[in-house]
């Protein structure tokens, strides 16, 4: 986690967004005998260190035009400092909250533009593994920016990934059931959530109990409303909703 702040460059006068990580610090008490619980910390905290390093060199090599690109990664003694593209705009989940559902032609430019940005990222084997409508900016000029590349991975379509990462009403069937995956079927799963709540302004799974919400989430049996048109209910969220992973595919 960290923290982000507006900056303005002064080489070009263009304003940017600071996001500011603290960083792990090994002190000489790592270097003593530690219980089991402060050893634990220091194990999660070195794997936080790798998260964030990895977020900022791939971030560095993504140049897309709805992927909030990144200028420089700065690396300082107690933290990192990773100087972005500044985004004038607003979260999409701000958005939806202020205006309610969308209509489907702005939900369908909307999702071009992000299965644009996915097939940008898989077609150079990252995955972003954390899509959710909390990751997506909307700009002034109304085109979308994808942020927070924390939990992104390299992939390879001969191997398999295991980490569960996402947000819960966002994640792959395939992670619930604690699955070997891929990587972009599960940025796909995402990808169709995030469209349905584009066009419906709710997600498609919710329940009070959480094991209730895993099963529904598992069985994948997304109820559609009656005013939602064919058009957009089929091509458009049934082959990102599809249970089985192979027939997944980010629609044209």
């Amino acid at each position: 986690m960290g923290k982000v702040k507006l900056g303005v460059s002064q080489v070009s006068g263009e304003k940017v967004a600071i996001k500011i990580i603290p960083r792990f610090t090994s002190t000489a008490a790592a270097h003593r005998q530690v219980d089991q619980a402060r050893h634990d910390q220091q194990v999660a905290d070195q794997s936080k260190e790798v998260r964030t390093v990895r977020e900022g060199s791939l971030c560095l090599l993504l140049h897309h035009p709805y992927i909030c690109g990144m200028r420089e990664m700065m690396i300082y003694p107690h933290h990192y400092y990773f100087v972005q593209e500044y985004v004038n705009g607003g979260q999409m989940l701000d958005y939806i909250i202020s205006h309610g559902r969308l209509r489907e032609r702005s939900a369908r430019k909307f999702a071009r533009q992000i299965g644009s940005a996915l097939e940008y990222c898989h077609a150079n084997s990252i995955v972003h593994r954390d899509l959710k409508i909390e990751n997506i900016l909307i700009s002034k000029t109304g085109n979308i920016k994808i942020i927070d590349f924390g939990l992104s991975n390299l992939y390879s379509p001969v191997s398999h990934l295991s980490t569960f990462c996402g947000s819960l009403y966002f994640a792959a069937p395939e992670l619930l059931n604690a699955k070997p995956y891929t990587g972009p079927e599960v940025d796909v799963w995402s990808f169709g959530i995030v469209l349905y709540v584009l066009v419906c302004g709710k997600v498609p799974f919710d329940d009070q109990s959480m094991p209730a919400l895993h099963a529904k989430i598992k069985r994948g049996q997304v109820e559609y409303p009656t005013w939602l048109s064919a058009g957009a209910s089929s091509p458009f969220l049934l082959v990102v909703l599809a249970i089985v992973t192979t027939a997944r595919a980010v629609p044209h």
